[in-house]
């Protein structure tokens, strides 16, 4: 059988749009469904502010009611399955390119045993805060995680996730989140503080999330990053392969 992309960014665009849905909405966000995804609203100017999980046609007026809704800027993150009919309707309505990502995926058949030089686990009660503010600091390249204010709050209790906290000698080092839906196996949320890195924490951390989605019956795995950047390497090392590139649009006010 031919490998049909187009039908692999529908299920990968639309399985992601459903799990950020649900975080979304246990954070006390607020969605409103277009052009097969959801546009994500949690507050005036918060960074998660977007339109994902676009892989049908738009009409102008429902664009604009996403722009109403989302307020400024309004952010579209874009595959290459989005309608062909929106390129010039961003165009006219002054969008312009915000950045781009890459969609890695792997498929689950054979996959090696988890890293045992490293203490990972799922958070335990109480600890929800700690791994938000270590995972917050590794992102922004901070050691100091205790005196991070992270810019947001990871939810707990998620239908069909799980979040992870790496430790080394007992000392929070990293963190990590895996989401699942039809499937498909959704590695987000991962960062190591910068004086840990280096010695195949994040390697680890993926490992042990597609060892967990594995046992919950999911077939693919999916991740999305920066071009060229550590972390698309980590997951390049272990055996992920760019799918496709995305692209987020942006139109400020």
């Amino acid at each position: 059988m031919p490998f049909d992309l187009n039908a692999l960014i529908h299920r990968l665009e639309r399985a992601q749009a459903r799990q950020n849905d649900r975080f979304n909405l246990a954070s006390g966000g607020e969605s409103l469904a277009v052009g097969g995804g959801f546009a994500h609203f949690r507050g005036a100017g918060h960074p998660l502010n977007q339109a994902l999980g676009l892989v049908e046609p738009i009409s102008e007026d429902e664009l604009a009611e996403v722009e109403a809704f989302l307020g400024h800027p309004v952010v579209l993150e874009l595959s290459p399955s989005a309608d062909i009919a929106l390129w010039p309707l961003l165009a006219a309505r002054g969008y312009r390119v915000h950045q781009f990502q890459q969609q890695l995926t792997r498929t689950l058949e054979t996959l090696g045993p988890a890293d045992s030089r490293f203490e990972i686990r799922l958070i335990r009660p109480g600890e929800s805060e700690l791994q938000s503010r270590v995972v917050g600091a590794g992102f922004c390249g901070l050691d100091d995680w205790q005196a991070f204010d992270p810019p947001f709050a990871m939810p707990d209790g998620v239908e069909d996730s799980l979040r992870y906290l790496a430790l080394i000698e007992g000392e929070p080092a990293g963190g990590a989140t895996l989401g699942w839906n039809d499937g498909v196996a959704m590695l987000g949320g991962d960062a190591v503080l910068p004086r840990f890195r280096g010695r195949g924490l994040q390697k680890a951390l993926v490992r042990v999330r597609l060892l967990a989605a594995k046992e919950r019956g999911c077939d693919i795995a999916t991740a999305s990053t920066l071009p060229s950047t550590p972390s698309q390497r980590a997951y390049e090392a272990c055996g992920f392969r760019v799918a496709y590139p995305k692209l987020e649009m942006a139109r400020d006010a």
